[in-house]
């Protein structure tokens, strides 16, 4: 008689692939089951379902994960900056410099960093947010509300 399973793999897809984010079995286990299916994986993606959609559910918190990395590992370096008591201003003054100059020279805007600072969030800002699906939360008003 073979060893008690330590898991149950035919679980809804959350419940697998939350247990294996937290430890509770492994991802080399859920492939293990997938292939002891006579008809190996391709035959489990038709009589297990879930399994398939717990391998894409756990791709998809790995892939956060990483761009998560990513942000922080990006922002560190301000963020060290920030809590030694620089101004956000100074810390982004090489960048706004260059906005400044930009601004200056194609527009003939003389731009405070501040005022650059606001203009990127308000356009650049807006535009990120609406890409993504989301939209500004509140009274905001942005370049393409304020055109007549």
């Amino acid at each position: 008689m073979g060893k008690p399973a330590k898991f149950d793999y035919t679980q809804d897809a959350q419940s697998i692939a939350w247990a294996v984010l937290n430890g509770v079995t492994s991802i080399q286990n859920l492939h293990a089951f997938r292939n002891r299916v006579p008809g190996g994986a391709r035959q489990a993606d038709r009589i297990y379902p879930e399994t398939r959609e717990a391998l894409r559910l756990i791709g998809e918190e790995r892939k956060k994960a990483r761009d998560c990395k990513a942000f922080k590992d990006l922002l560190r370096p301000f963020s060290q900056k920030y809590a030694a008591g620089e101004t956000l201003t100074a810390i982004l003054a090489p960048v706004l410099k260059g906005y400044r100059q930009m601004y200056l020279e194609k527009l003939g805007l003389a731009l405070t960093h501040e005022q650059i600072i606001m203009l990127l969030v308000a356009t650049d800002g807006v535009e990120q947010l609406e890409k993504y699906g989301y939209s500004v939360i509140g009274d905001f008003p942005t370049a393409t509300t304020t055109r007549h």
